[in-house]
């Protein structure tokens, strides 16, 4: 990421990033660190392919993102990237099996398939003795597990987390950490946006944004 700047226009333009400089290297844990309005989201939508740059360039495995078609960004974030999110966004009409199925289901994998990786991510963290119920029925810290393997299910390169463990107490919260932590491998980075001390610490590597301005 070289010189990022993104604007919010409307009448008092909103300058949420201003010529951030950000490298994050494969096989490290980066939390991401800053107060409420400094552009802690901003950035990570940004480094997500949910949102692009005013200026600036940002390439995500030496690919220029900038150059990419809104339909090749939207390949580039189904394969690369996987996101866990503070409120779980699970379907509460799916069990977990077909929750951690989605990703594979919007990428055209067969369905014996990603039956059998769903499961297999569900394994992975723990809820092999939950493949069939359903979000209702699951603790805060097994909905976000679910939520951890449908992230991993398709093997991405980096992992997003925004605020991950906002919604969890504190023994939960530790588990979920451990579980991310572990995630992380030589072809594997995690990104964590948080205001957690207790996370923050976990990380390889602390980024502080202030004012829109990284350090």
């Amino acid at each position: 990421m070289v010189a990022v700047t993104k604007t919010f226009p409307g009448p008092v333009a909103v300058s949420a990033l201003r010529r951030v400089d950000l490298e994050i290297q494969r096989g490290e844990m980066t939390a991401i660190v800053g107060p409420s309005g400094a552009g802690k989201s901003t950035l990570l939508n940004i480094i997500g392919l949910l949102d692009v740059p005013t200026s600036g360039r940002y390439l995500l495995d030496d690919t220029d993102t900038s150059k990419l078609s809104e339909r090749e960004l939207t390949s580039l974030r189904a394969v690369t990237l996987g996101f866990v999110f503070q409120a779980f966004h699970l379907v509460p009409h799916l069990n977990c099996v077909g929750n951690v199925m989605l990703p594979l289901a919007h990428q055209g994998w067969p369905r014996r398939e990603r039956t059998r990786l769903a499961t297999d991510a569900l394994l992975q963290v723990g809820l092999g003795h939950r493949l069939d119920a359903r979000p209702a029925t699951l603790s805060g810290g097994e909905r976000q597990r679910v939520a951890v393997a449908r992230a991993i299910v398709h093997s991405p390169a980096v992992i997003l987390c925004d605020e991950p463990t906002g919604n969890l107490d504190r023994e939960n919260s530790a588990h979920v950490m451990d579980l991310l932590r572990q995630l992380v491998t030589p072809e594997r980075s995690l990104i964590v946006v948080t205001h957690d001390d207790s996370v923050s610490t976990c990380a390889d590597r602390v980024v502080k944004v202030v004012d829109g301005a990284v350090s």
